[in-house]
């Protein structure tokens, strides 16, 4: 079932869509009203964005700790897994809604040292979180979390935050990068625990 949704969606994306929309191209595209989870990145890499897909590079371990946490139901083939976790809910947590979104989508780079974010990125990633209200949303980079408190003065610490926004009733999670550092893929995996326990 799962290898026949790959198909149709390939053959969308390819004869009907027009062609594969590259990462760059896609900004917000998985971004909507009242989202349950939305996911906020810091840009695209170079594997992800040629695949055409997010988090779908030869490292990215992403949607398996989405699986190993219980936040998706089936551990799926990273090739497509965002054209199934963000774009429908039959594989998520519950049937809830999942979203992404980066902080800088236009820009495609895989070393993160290299991504320079300025004022407006987080100015317009803080006006959608607004304008759309998820329930949750879930930094995923370190550099998002840094830029946020440098314009927000919000100090945001890995795990659960609350609600750190004026007017806005949006709780924010924090979690490390999902591959390309030291940290244990359990404390990854308990932080996504403790989002799915909570909606």
């Amino acid at each position: 079932m799962l290898v026949i949704k790959g198909i149709i969606l390939l053959y969308f994306n390819v004869f009907i869509g027009g062609g594969r929309m590259k990462l760059v191209d896609k900004d917000a595209i998985f971004l909507r009203e009242n989202l349950d989870v939305l996911f906020i990145a810091l840009n695209p890499p170079t594997q992800s964005n040629n695949n055409c897909h997010y988090f779908s590079g030869k490292q990215s371990q992403f949607f398996n700790q989405l699986y190993l946490s219980g936040l998706i139901t089936e551990n799926l083939d990273k090739t497509i897994a965002d054209d199934l976790v963000f774009g429908g809910t039959e594989y998520n947590y519950k049937n809830k809604q999942f979203g992404v979104l980066d902080l800088i989508p236009r820009l495609e780079e895989t070393n993160s040292s290299k991504v320079k974010a300025k004022r407006e990125d987080v100015e317009l990633m803080i006006e959608r979180i607004k304008k759309y209200k998820p329930k949750n949303v879930c930094i995923i980079h370190s550099v998002v979390m840094k830029q946020f408190n440098k314009v927000t003065g919000i100090e945001l610490k890995y795990g659960y935050n609350g609600k750190v926004l004026k007017d806005s009733n949006t709780e924010f999670y924090c979690n490390y990068f999902p591959n390309g550092n030291p940290i244990p893929t359990e404390s990854k995996i308990e932080i996504y625990k403790e989002i799915r326990d909570n909606l």
